[in-house]
């Protein structure tokens, strides 16, 4: 009797070792000073590459204060408020530069791989920073971001 249901292999699943699929990452591109996220004029989103995904996650992992979003884990953002709190400017910047290396070294991906060259400009309610990130590209970036100092 003929089998009713025919039979066939079934072809090998290539995988992509987590390394690799991790530096392939696509995103959307945000546009941090619109807040939105950028489309082209048909309305559809722009894609960013695996290297600007990981600089525009950098910087939000920046302006994101730790634990003050149950959306978030506590291993994302920075203690922007408990560092502004030190009594000493030099103190402020060193904590800054803690929390800030700390947060972008937590990338769950591993694709930064150090934060250095910090450059402060405190103005009269707000202190520009300025930092070198290096990732997994073997580019560097310089990102900048502000902190409101008022509280």
């Amino acid at each position: 009797m003929p089998e009713l249901f025919p039979t066939f292999d079934v072809p090998g699943i290539e995988t992509i070792s987590p390394e690799v699929e991790n530096l392939q990452k696509h995103s959307a591109y945000f546009d941090f000073t619109k807040g939105d996220f950028v489309q082209n004029k048909s309305g559809i989103l722009q894609r960013a590459t695996p290297y600007d995904a990981w600089v525009q996650w950098c910087l939000k992992a920046v302006v994101t204060e730790r634990y003050a979003f149950y959306a978030y884990g506590t291993n994302e953002g920075v203690e922007m408020i408990d560092a502004l709190n030190e009594p000493v400017r030099a103190a402020q910047e060193s904590s800054i530069e803690r929390t800030v290396t700390e947060a972008l070294l937590a990338d769950p991906y591993k694709r930064t791989l150090y934060v250095r060259d910090f450059v402060f400009v405190w103005g009269v309610d707000s202190l520009d920073v300025t930092c070198t990130i290096g990732g997994v590209w073997e580019r560097e970036a310089s990102i900048n971001f502000k902190v409101n100092t008022r509280g």
